[in-house]
């Protein structure tokens, strides 16, 4: 772990984020104890977990001199927002390239994080999915025509330096824990591209903290993500010099919350959106964070948990996608069918 403190590193989260009891939420769902780490609140842009990954990304982006960042992912991204922002912050453009409906897509409302987007001036390129490989090389071969030194920012962030955010968050977690007197059980959290996961992973076993991680995948495929995050912790206990390996059994996700796709909003996200805001004045989007609760919610009700228990239920952030879904929240919340379930900017 010695090693983790010698990576190239650029400060851009407002570190630690807080640890808080939820004492309404788990007497509401007759549960376990329930604290929340609020990774919300990382203080880049409207905060999140990428904030802690793009501390080291951006870090070797600068070490190679870059100028313009270059990355994407879906449509209304909480990635995408926090990259913009990483760059805006170090002086660099961005390029943002996302999945969408068609190409050159452009929404005649702008909400969420795509108003972000545009007003911190990224550029923006929409393509559907069989053409994104080919806009990401043309876009890179394009800048570098122009004089740019471009960095691309694969996979959201989960590669090895990105995964060593949330190593060194599990670190603050366990010192925020001995703090309050608490040992953690369990810790539940949205898993997309799999980068919270692995580091969360990575730092449990390391320093044998006994913490059960568990991954809420925002889109169906348990077996494809199991297999993604073991490969990237044990390519990332390399990068940090550990003599660590996980296998597949060391690996919990669960993908029944997802509902039948990436950013489809279902009954029981809608109802973990609002129990959490009813319940703590917690802000959950319908897709990472609205899922990762509909997973606690679940659980709880399906017995998984002792009743004395402790569960960290690690809010990833992404409060800005709230806003595009408030048609169907709204429907939901007056007790009437959600108007449409999958987002009509999905691609």
């Amino acid at each position: 772990m010695m090693k983790l403190c010698a990576l190239p590193r650029v400060r851009l989260a407002n570190l630690p984020t807080p640890l808080q009891e939820a004492p309404n939420l788990s007497k509401a769902l007759g549960g376990p104890r329930i604290l929340v780490k609020r990774d919300d609140l990382t203080g880049l842009a409207f905060g999140g977990n990428k904030t802690r990954k793009l501390e080291f990304l951006m870090a070797n982006a600068l070490r190679e001199g870059a100028d313009v960042v270059v990355t994407g992912a879906g449509f209304q991204s909480n990635w995408c927002t926090q990259a913009a922002a990483a760059a805006r912050r170090l002086g660099m453009r961005c390029v943002l390239i996302k999945r969408g409906p068609v190409d050159g897509y452009d929404p005649e409302e702008y909400d969420g994080n795509h108003l972000l987007h545009f007003l911190m001036g990224a550029e923006i390129r929409v393509a559907t999915r069989g053409n994104i490989r080919r806009v990401y090389e043309e876009t890179m071969e394009e800048l570098r025509e122009k004089g740019h030194h471009p960095y691309l920012l694969s996979a959201a962030g989960s590669t090895p330096p990105g995964v060593m955010g949330y190593v060194n968050a599990l670190l603050e977690l366990l010192s925020q824990a001995v703090e309050m007197g608490v040992k953690i059980d369990y810790l539940i959290h949205a898993s997309g591209s799999g980068g919270t996961m692995a580091g969360l992973i990575l730092g449990a076993k390391a320093l044998n903290t006994g913490i059960k991680v568990i991954g809420a995948a925002v889109s169906p495929g348990r077996e494809r993500m199991t297999k993604s995050v073991v490969e990237l912790v044990n390519e990332s206990a390399e990068y940090l010099g550990l003599d660590l390996k996980v296998g597949e059994d060391e690996v919990t996700i669960y993908d029944e919350y997802a509902g039948p796709g990436y950013g489809v909003i279902t009954d029981e996200k809608a109802e973990a959106v609002k129990l959490a805001a009813e319940t703590e004045g917690l802000f959950l989007d319908p897709v990472y964070t609205g899922t990762s609760m509909a997973a606690l919610i679940g659980l709880i009700r399906e017995g998984f948990f002792k009743k004395d228990d402790t569960v960290v239920f690690l809010h990833t952030g992404g409060s800005a996608a709230l806003f595009p879904y408030k048609a169907p929240l709204k429907a939901y919340g007056l007790g009437r069918p959600m108007p449409w379930r999958k987002p009509p900017w999905s691609g």
